[in-house]
């Protein structure tokens, strides 16, 4: 009987990813800023946002398609199996030729990973067993996040909506943004360093992710 595959070893390569990131966006710290631009920005600051929300999306990924490979072994210790089995190319094919009618779009064969209705509607046409799809929904939706005793506010849209910043430099994105911050804010910079109970918002995203991550892989 083949061996479940643990979740744990996703999660884990992505807590590892988080914390080289994190360690280089705290390397940065005092780094040149780009000053003649409308709106000031820190290319390596950047760059540790987007590499960020680039390891959420793979993260989420990995954890359906292994899901949908055969039985997984969760967090909890409990075992879920897919209806079929699928490998990676398979489970992609079988997305882009069950697309019709479904929530989830493509780009270039590839759902968007971090849409909450999207990747039900994924794993549901992918027939990942309907217990972790709840989990992975479930912790992604949640409209909070325990930080041990700390309790705070999912942070995933706002990671986004900063993620959208960089890719669209303007100063409606930059209102996005300010929509999440404590005070007035001239770069995106100065929401990244701004500090929560002593923490840089960063960092706490990066604690938060991990934190949903794992429930996820419950």
């Amino acid at each position: 009987m083949p061996v479940a595959r643990p979740a744990a070893d996703v999660v884990d390569a992505f807590a590892a990813e988080l914390d080289e990131i994190e360690s280089i966006f705290a390397s940065c710290r005092g780094a040149r800023s780009v000053t003649g631009f409308d709106i000031p920005y820190m290319p390596v600051e950047d760059g540790c946002l987007v590499s960020l929300w680039d390891a959420w999306n793979r993260f989420l990924r990995s954890l359906t398609l292994n899901a949908c490979s055969g039985s997984t072994l969760s967090l909890s210790g409990s075992t879920y199996a897919p209806v079929v089995a699928r490998t990676e190319v398979e489970a992609i094919a079988h997305l882009v030729a069950n697309k019709k009618g479904k929530a989830y779009n493509l780009i270039e064969g590839e759902p968007k990973w971090f849409n909450p209705a999207h990747l039900s509607d994924v794993m549901s046409t992918l027939e990942v067993d309907a217990a972790l799809q709840t989990s992975v929904i479930s912790a992604i939706g949640a409209t909070s996040v325990a930080l041990g005793p700390v309790v705070i506010a999912n942070p995933l849209e706002e990671v986004r909506v900063c993620r959208n910043f960089i890719a669209h430099k303007a100063r409606a994105t930059l209102a996005g943004v300010q929509h999440f911050a404590q005070g007035p804010l001239i770069s995106l910079s100065d929401h990244l360093r701004d500090l929560q109970a002593g923490v840089e918002t960063f960092s706490v995203w990066r604690e938060s992710m991990t934190a949903i991550a794992e429930t996820a892989a419950q």
